[in-house]
């Protein structure tokens, strides 16, 4: 038998497994095991196409599941693939010692940069990891930010240099705990500013509706997240740039504004309407040529569904 025949019985049975052992009881969090586990499904793809005997696969399979057995009991913990990618090498949660009370560690945290005259630009950098993450609304400060939840505090730094704002937020990783349930954050901005936005997240709910601002640049680095992403009309030229693992990415752009889309992805369900195919894996509106403002757009997922959309 050969080994391609066997490779989706395989990662079909151990799925069933998974949950089986989930609905038993004898296994925590299945779902979450479950979704940590799927970069197993590129490993066993990729071994499935090595250009060696069969021989060699099998004895390959059998090596990494060896090594997913002796590390299993990590899945059970709160620490998710992709906080790896984040460099935080201990839990998954984090919270603040000092804002304990009886409702276990939820705490509030509200931070703001006064706005100036001469900034013109603002540079805004998110690090952070699981949680729920909206950017919406305008704020009379240069940014609004407001955190609830249970996983401790953000840090958050300015640098002002020839007219360029560039803001920080970070959690603070000098708190860490083994249980957080919630992570809430809300952020607002100036309109007046160009805006360039960098995301690095891991496990996240975004919902980001930047129709009032002026977009230049957004870079988007995540784990299995949902984004929902709304552009408006304000810049005459916006890049986005998608990077993400197993995930739900949904775009908005508006008819007027023409948009250009490359997809370097594999294992996904794309949905592109209102766009026509001009060249492998990119895509255009029918006004991209005529259009004065512009829209880029570059998707780069594996495992993930994609939808961009006019309104």
């Amino acid at each position: 038998m050969k080994f391609r025949h066997v490779f989706w019985p395989v990662i079909l049975i151990a799925l069933g497994l998974l949950i089986l052992l989930s609905n038993l009881g004898f296994v925590v969090s299945g779902w979450r095991i479950i979704w940590n586990l799927w970069p197993l499904i590129l490993i066993f793809w990729g071994i499935a196409v090595l250009p060696v005997k069969d021989l060699y696969k099998i004895i390959a399979v059998i090596i990494v599941l060896a090594f997913t057995v002796t590390f299993f009991n990590r899945l059970t913990e709160h620490t998710p693939w992709w906080n790896f990618h984040n460099n935080w090498r201990n839990h998954y949660d984090w919270s603040d010692d000092d804002n304990d009370n009886n409702s276990g560690n939820y705490s509030e945290q509200d931070l703001s940069v006064a706005r100036d005259t001469i900034t013109m630009r603002g540079v805004l950098d998110l690090d952070a990891a699981a949680g729920s993450f909206t950017i919406e609304g305008v704020t009379s400060d240069f940014l609004s930010f407001k955190k609830t939840g249970d996983i401790g505090n953000y840090s958050l730094t300015s640098k002002d240099t020839l007219g360029v704002k560039t803001i920080n937020l970070s959690l603070e990783k000098d708190h860490v705990r083994s249980s957080v349930h919630s992570n809430k954050v809300d952020i607002k901005l100036n309109d007046r500013p160009a805006w360039k936005m960098k995301f690095d997240i891991g496990a996240a709910d975004m919902n980001l509706d930047l129709t009032n601002y002026i977009i230049d640049t957004i870079a988007v680095d995540a784990g299995a997240s949902s984004i929902k992403m709304k552009l408006g009309d304000k810049s005459p030229l916006t890049h986005v740039s998608l990077n993400a693992g197993a995930s739900s990415i949904k775009v908005e752009v508006p008819e007027g504004v023409g948009c250009q889309i490359n997809s370097e992805s594999f294992l996904i369900s794309r949905n592109f309407k209102g766009f026509d195919k001009k060249a492998d894996r990119m895509y255009q509106t029918s006004n991209f040529s005529s259009s004065k403002k512009k829209i880029y757009i570059t998707i780069e997922t594996a495992v993930s569904s994609i939808e961009v959309t006019r309104y």
